[in-house]
């Protein structure tokens, strides 16, 4: 006799035992069944999750992509800032620079004006109309003023010799922080 047909005849009887085995088959039977669609289910869910993953990861590979080109473009956009701030550095260098040297010629001039003015024949010229008791101290007084004026022009010579010097080589380091500029910003728009 089968395992159906023992129940059968058990529920038949009124055999509790019977009765009990039966409900348990029944659900075992309710669960494999269950079971198979819950399995379903779940191969349902996976592939529901692969397309969910393979999505966010195209998402993030796009988003990835996108965020690298905006730091190039951040990044190219602050090398301009930097190239257009040391253009304009270089600029003020180079007007500074001639007005110095403007300054420099001026002061110059007035040297080598002096000096003539110190020529002894040039102070005796100087004084012929000026009439005195002692015309070599007056020639001396005038010596003594031009001597100072050309010491006092000559350091202020001195003073714009340095700050040319200074200009000139400040200048030099902004045309070359110039250059790395431009060759960084060819290599960021390369890229």
């Amino acid at each position: 006799m089968s395992a159906v047909q023992l129940l059968e005849s058990g529920i038949r009887s009124g055999n509790f035992l019977a009765r009990v085995v039966l409900v348990c088959a029944l659900m075992s039977v309710v669960a494999a069944g269950s079971t198979g669609n819950q399995q379903d289910q779940n191969n349902s869910d996976v592939d529901q999750l692969r397309k969910t993953v393979q999505q966010l990861t195209t998402e993030l590979t796009r988003i990835k992509k996108r965020v690298a080109e905006l730091e190039k473009d951040r990044q190219v956009d602050s090398l301009q800032d930097k190239l257009g701030k040391e253009q304009q550095r270089a600029e003020t260098l180079h007007a500074q620079l001639l007005a110095t040297m403007d300054k420099e010629a001026t002061l110059q001039a007035r040297i080598d004006q002096l000096d003539e003015q110190l020529r002894p024949e040039n102070i005796d010229r100087s004084l012929a109309g000026v009439g005195g008791l002692h015309p070599e101290d007056a020639r001396e007084a005038l010596r003594r003023r031009l001597t100072n004026d050309k010491r006092r022009v000559q350091a202020q010579l001195d003073l714009l010799h340095q700050d040319h010097t200074r200009l000139q080589a400040s200048l030099a380091d902004s045309d070359a922080a110039i250059q790395r500029l431009r060759l960084r910003l060819q290599e960021a728009t390369r890229s």
